[in-house]
């Protein structure tokens, strides 16, 4: 008998898990070994300051764009695009295969006809999720930390914890959407599709905001822009921007178990 779809959801994800976690781990160790041969070079941030305005607002991360320092070189090669991304991917990914996945699979029927409710199934899905997230964030911080003592990078504990943690608020809240829009629907390219391009669109009006100034008034209403605001690589995690996250990823998580009710699975 079928006891947690919490657990079940957690062993069956195990496999991604280890690819992911060696993912970031590589990711990390690569970028943090070429932070010695930057951090002395002065004539860097002079050749950076000659970017155009455009290309600073995709790289920088909460504040000016700095490869000497360890928190502007990490916010800028790590935190501004690729942790994201990754974690975005990851998250996505298994909001997608939450229930969009097992009901093409053919497998949410079967778990439909044990002693499991529909809003419990979503709930639990929700929680392995929210569980799947958090490892791969802590991963990434325990990554970053072997790392940077590796290469005396002046960055505190505390303050890549708080990075890490805007960046796994930031998954999180894109993978409960995929939860819902899996959930709503029962396709998971179309919720794949949905949940990364609303991702795209709040990434582009957070880093085009400072320069169009249309975009301006809209900033807040971007994950985005909550994910780096408080620059969290320099002065921590700001629960301002952090409880816009988690009440996104809670709206959306809570809203999945209705949108299963109201339609009949495996049908059209």
């Amino acid at each position: 008998m079928l006891t947690s779809v919490a657990v079940k959801t957690l062993r069956d994800l195990r496999r991604g898990f280890l690819w992911w976690s060696l993912g970031l781990a590589g990711m990390v160790a690569l970028m943090v070994a070429v932070y010695p041969t930057v951090r002395d070079n002065p004539a860097l941030n002079r050749f950076v300051e000659q970017y155009p305005d455009t290309l600073k607002a995709f790289i920088g991360f909460g504040g000016a764009v700095d490869y000497t320092s360890a928190a502007g070189y990490l916010g800028s090669e790590l935190f501004s695009f690729m942790v994201p991304l990754l974690l975005l991917l990851a998250a996505i990914g298994a909001g997608a295969r939450a229930v969009a996945g097992e009901e093409e699979a053919g497998t949410l029927e079967l778990l439909l006809s044990c002693p499991v409710s529909r809003r419990r199934l979503v709930l639990e899905k929700l929680a392995a999720l929210a569980v799947e997230t958090t490892a791969l964030g802590v991963v990434l911080v325990v990554s970053l930390w072997i790392g940077a003592r590796a290469v005396s990078m002046d960055v505190s504990l505390a303050h890549l914890a708080a990075a890490t943690t805007s960046a796994v608020l930031l998954a999180l809240a894109y993978g409960a959407i995929a939860l819902l829009v899996g959930a709503a629907t029962g396709r998971r390219a179309l919720t794949i599709a949905v949940a990364a391009a609303l991702a795209v669109a709040a990434f582009l009006v957070a880093s085009l905001a400072p320069l169009v100034g249309a975009l301006d008034i809209v900033k807040e209403a971007s994950p985005f822009y909550h994910y780096s605001a408080s620059d969290p690589l320099r002065h921590g995690l700001a629960a301002i921007h952090a409880l816009p996250l988690l009440a996104l990823a809670a709206v959306a998580g809570l809203l999945a178990p209705f949108a299963l009710e109201r339609r009949d699975v495996g049908v059209g």
